[in-house]
């Protein structure tokens, strides 16, 4: 008889662009499953045949007749090409003849609640099992299939009149009639499957509907290669459980943000929405792998509390930098706390830093500071504190690069003026409305503020 190679793949979804949903089948371990038709027919006279699979196994003591069946198909007579769970980490594939010679591979490679990518192929002679595009244990294997009437199911394997319904969850099944080689087994679980391939006859990604939402209007599940749509069986389709839930991360995932009014650029592309972005890259083993970018818009809280004389940012941050927005934004040096007492009246805003993004707040205006918190040039008197008209200011000795700056109760500079070679001067608040004003000094190196009333 001419030789026939046997592949069975179970995979999760792939994308090129924005990411999409990347949903797999949740099985509930009663009644549930999803069947093909006569899938048997596709191998008939075939050079061989391979299936391979995403699973997520939750059963942690199977025990007949409580087995736990993953994908393939099986009689019992002359027609089984399956892989099942038979223990906490044994796995059964096996490939039955058309002479009803049974070939049986048993191996402990399983990982329960974890997600992993098994495969079982047939050809040349030899039956492989293969898991994460490792070769794990193969045997000796002759024969093939000539029965054409046999389903192909996912969730499920039947023995006899048993069903062997799984307790967990499936990714990206596929039937082929050709062996997957160990190159392609290496790179499909990280890259997926290209529906174009050779010898690709029934191929479902799952990436239907709404994780864990109401999918009963979904009729059937889609066969990328368009061969045959599978039919669910026992299937609830709305919930956590017997439906579509989130799938399996082939992807490398990073993180990035997208700061507020700004984009990101990714491999060459300008985003600006934030989102999940999938490129194909070349990984260290010589195969196309998935880049998954997640991006995240960064919304850094901007407000600002005032409590008494002190202002201080709403956001927890690494970094703070306080700004006199009267003074052109200027960083007012020292200020990089969260909490900020400011000693001249004016308006101020405060720049947070998060993830590399930056934002600013609003100006918030003190119209008062703490009397604690004026301060004074040493020897230096200003007076009176309260006039109709003239402030004098007194020095004990001359000073250089005088500037003198009359502000407001908001913290506007309604008058300024620069001296130099100075012990005394006075300025006039004549053309001023009556109230109160801050009077900023600074000589040489030394600052101080002084409040005057005018009445």
């Amino acid at each position: 008889m001419k030789k026939l190679l046997l592949t069975l793949i179970c995979l999760t979804s792939l994308f090129s662009a924005k990411a999409q949903n990347q949903n797999s089948m949740a099985f509930d371990g009663i009644d549930d499953y999803v069947s093909v038709a006569g899938a048997s027919s596709y191998v008939i006279g075939a050079p061989g045949m391979s299936i391979t699979c995403w699973v997520y196994p939750t059963n942690t003591a199977p025990a007949y007749p409580n087995f736990d069946g993953f994908s393939g198909f099986r009689n019992d007579v002359d027609a089984d090409f399956y892989m099942v769970q038979v223990g906490p980490t044994a796995v059964e594939g096996r490939f039955r003849n058309d002479q009803g010679t049974a070939f049986t591979i048993t191996s402990n490679i399983l990982t329960v609640n974890t997600w992993q990518h098994l495969a079982l192929t047939y050809a040349d002679g030899w039956l492989r099992m293969y898991k994460n595009g490792v070769l794990r244990d193969s045997m000796v294997a002759t024969g093939g299939i000539s029965n054409p009437a046999v389903d192909f199911k996912v969730g499920t394997v039947t023995f006899a009149n048993a069903d062997f319904f799984l307790s967990g969850k499936v990714d990206e099944a596929s039937f082929w009639s050709r062996r997957l080689t160990d190159i392609e087994l290496k790179c499909i679980p990280s890259n997926g499957i290209d529906t174009s391939m050779s010898g690709l006859e029934l191929y479902y990604k799952f990436n239907q509907g709404t994780a864990g939402g109401n999918n009963t209007s979904i009729a059937s599940l889609i066969d990328e290669k368009a061969h045959q749509d599978g039919t669910f069986n026992g299937l609830a389709l709305t919930g956590n459980t017997s439906n579509f839930v989130a799938g399996a991360t082939t992807a490398t995932i990073s993180t990035a943000y997208l700061c507020p009014g700004a984009s990101y650029t990714y491999n060459g592309n300008v985003l600006t929405v934030a989102g999940s972005y999938v490129d194909t890259l070349i990984n260290s083993q010589g195969c196309d792998s998935l880049v998954q970018l997640n991006l995240v818009q960064l919304l850094v809280d901007t407000a600002v509390t005032q409590n008494g004389f002190t202002l201080t940012a709403n956001h927890v941050s690494p970094t703070y930098k306080w700004l006199d927005c009267n003074n052109g934004y200027a960083v007012i040096p020292g200020a990089t706390s969260q909490s900020f007492t400011p000693t001249v009246p004016g308006s101020y805003a405060v720049v947070i830093s998060q993830s590399g993004c930056s934002d600013t707040s609003n100006c918030h205006v003190m119209a008062t500071v703490g009397l604690n918190s004026l301060n004074a040039i040493q020897g230096l008197v200003v007076y009176p504190t309260y006039t109709n008209d003239l402030v004098k200011l007194e020095f004990n000795q001359t000073r250089n690069n005088v500037n003198i700056a009359v502000m407001d109760i908001s913290g506007k500079v309604v008058y300024s003026v620069t001296e130099n070679h100075i012990s005394n001067t006075k300025i006039s608040l004549n053309e001023m409305a009556d109230g109160m004003y801050f009077i900023r000094v600074t000589a040489d190196s030394e600052s101080g503020v002084y409040r005057i009333v005018k009445k």
